[in-house]
């Protein structure tokens, strides 16, 4: 890791640790923590109200977890854009490197940004292979049915397909080496809450087979948008919203459109960005 570099989120001074050799997240990652918080306030208040329905005395923080994490971008979107209290989320990656810049973006942003002083208890860190939370039942056994969200940004590529990035950490992020969407809504499946909600981002030409395997594991979809690059072109990645034991029925959201002319981002995405 010899290339590292502090990128500023333009969130309310939160900055994260990239490494500019290997795989950086890129504009999916952050359509799909906006995707979240769109939804995000309303679950808050209904949570909360239901908590003061129980006359509980401390309100509990929403519970997320972020899977094949990366280097934390859509943990870090999502807190950095929350108002208090903030979310508790966990997050798993299984590579070490990623895993030692997110806690090292971590501990930056606990020093120097206000809204973060609490930023390394609200976010952990898992290095692991999300499989053996389903192999190791007894280890795991406490996160199961424990999160209010959970969150992908998966590899897109099936082994084998896709162009072929000679870094072999890029292959392992965009290709199913050694995780398979299958293996993910197993294990979304296991530690989300029933009638809890499931993220997920993924290329358009698999929106049938990620349809299909989320059906496998009792996930229906509730929502979904389609983004396109530019209005007269194809969709080429999309957005679920997906729900554990939900009743069956999707809304069609308007299409997402990223590029209004080249290089120019559409109206909606610098609203995303803030600008």
């Amino acid at each position: 890791m010899s290339n590292i570099k502090l990128e500023n989120l333009e969130i309310n001074g939160f900055h994260l640790y990239q490494d500019k050799d290997n795989f950086n997240f890129g504009i999916d990652a952050i359509l799909l923590a906006n995707f979240v918080l769109k939804e995000f306030s309303g679950l808050k208040m209904a949570h909360y109200q239901n908590e003061l329905k129980k006359n509980m005395k401390n309100i509990q923080s929403i519970k997320i977890c972020d899977l094949c994490s990366g280097s934390l971008p859509i943990p870090f979107i999502i807190y950095a854009k929350s108002t208090n209290p903030k979310p508790q989320i966990d997050a798993f990656e299984i590579d070490k490197d990623q895993v030692t810049l997110s806690n090292k973006s971590i501990f930056w942003n606990k020093e120097n940004v206000g809204l973060a002083k609490n930023i390394d208890k609200d976010i952990n860190v898992y290095n692991e292979d999300i499989k053996n939370i389903y192999l190791d039942k007894n280890k795991y056994k406490s996160l199961y049915e424990h999160y209010d969200i959970v969150t992908v940004n998966p590899p897109y590529n099936k082994k084998g397909s896709g162009l072929i990035n000679l870094n072999d950490k890029v292959i392992a992020a965009r290709h199913e080496i050694s995780i398979t969407f299958d293996d993910i809504c197993k294990v979304a499946n296991l530690i989300l809450k029933s009638n809890k909600k499931f993220y997920v981002i993924n290329q358009t030409n698999r929106f049938t087979e990620v349809a299909e395997t989320l059906k496998k594991y009792s996930f229906e979809i509730k929502k979904a948008a389609f983004i396109h690059p530019y209005a007269y072109k194809p969709s080429n990645l999309f957005l679920v919203e997906a729900v554990k034991n939900g009743k069956s029925g999707i809304k069609i959201l308007p299409p997402i459109i990223i590029y209004e002319k080249t290089n120019i981002y559409t109206k909606s995405i610098l609203e995303i960005y803030g600008k």
